[in-house]
């Protein structure tokens, strides 16, 4: 359930508000493209900058529009554990397949902190937690010692890491059970975060081209390196463009030229700048031609 092609969707808006008809099209697109799992409420999905209660009706509506096909997970990060708890409890009593949940930002907890604010979240609810390693976020780095701790935890089944110092993946694997699954949070990585052990990715470059990384992951999978390499190839400008803007402002302007969504953000988020959105008309087109 956890590994494979899973897209950090972005949350489309339409004059302030969520944008349900282009929120189904983007999860027919999805799941037509063979996605392997959707991320409602994630970062690329301004999910901080969401009400309670738009994140409630988001998770409805793609468990009802989904999960009997595929997968549904829920980003539910909060700086504080109170809050991280009762997102979790949100998703779970909505009845998502997962959640996940990065370590508190802007506070910069210790490693015992961050330690115990994930055992007090699993102890507290009852759904699988993917633990979220994302340092460039949340100013702290969870060390291996850490996330091997957290991975004694019955229902911490996965690690989504976006530290590109891949040899940590390639020591945790050699640490801990084959039913503990890797998942890439970097898309200009993922090649060689496959090749050193990682079982999949929550990706933002899916939202884009879900086919293509899909592809690349099976690619992987069965030991087609040529086809990997190929794909590789093709995703690397569209994931670099991607990152030119503090994600989600290129890949809702990517979704916007390809008619998916409006180009609408909540603020502080403002739309990509005119030169960002030449980058990625010129992309776009390079990958149609």
């Amino acid at each position: 359930m956890f590994e494979g092609s899973i897209v950090a969707l972005v949350t489309p808006f339409s004059n302030g508000e969520i944008d349900f008809s282009a929120l189904e099209g983007l999860i027919e697109f999805h799941i037509n493209a063979g996605t392997d799992g959707i991320l409602v409420c994630g970062s690329t999905g301004e999910g901080l900058l969401l009400s309670d209660v738009e994140r409630n009706s988001i998770i409805s509506f793609a468990l009802k529009k989904a999960s009997s096909r595929i997968p549904v997970l829920v980003g539910c990060s909060a700086c504080s554990t109170t809050e991280a708890i009762g997102l979790v409890r949100m998703a779970q009593d909505l009845g998502a397949a997962g959640v996940l949940v990065c370590s508190p930002f802007y506070v910069k907890p210790s490693q015992s902190g961050i330690l115990e604010h994930f055992r007090v979240i699993h102890d507290t609810t009852d759904i699988p937690l993917i633990v979220y390693n994302n340092p460039g976020r949340c100013a702290v780095n969870i060390s291996v010692d850490t996330i091997l701790e957290l991975a004694k935890f019955d229902r911490v089944i996965a690690l989504k890491e976006s530290d590109t110092n891949l040899s940590r993946i390639t020591l945790l694997k050699s640490k801990l059970p084959d039913n503990f699954k890797f998942l890439s949070g970097d898309d200009l990585s993922l090649a060689g975060f496959l090749a050193h052990g990682g079982d999949g990715a929550i990706s933002v470059t899916a939202n884009v081209e879900p086919r293509l990384v899909k592809t690349l992951i099976d690619s992987w999978r069965r030991g087609d390196m040529q086809m990997m390499q190929e794909c590789n190839r093709i995703l690397l400008p569209l994931g670099d463009v991607l990152s030119a803007e503090s994600n989600p402002i290129p890949v809702k302007c990517a979704l916007s030229l390809k008619n998916l969504i409006q180009n609408e953000l909540r603020l502080p988020l403002l739309p990509a700048l005119s030169s960002t959105e030449e980058q990625i008309r010129k992309v776009l087109t390079l990958k149609r031609t």
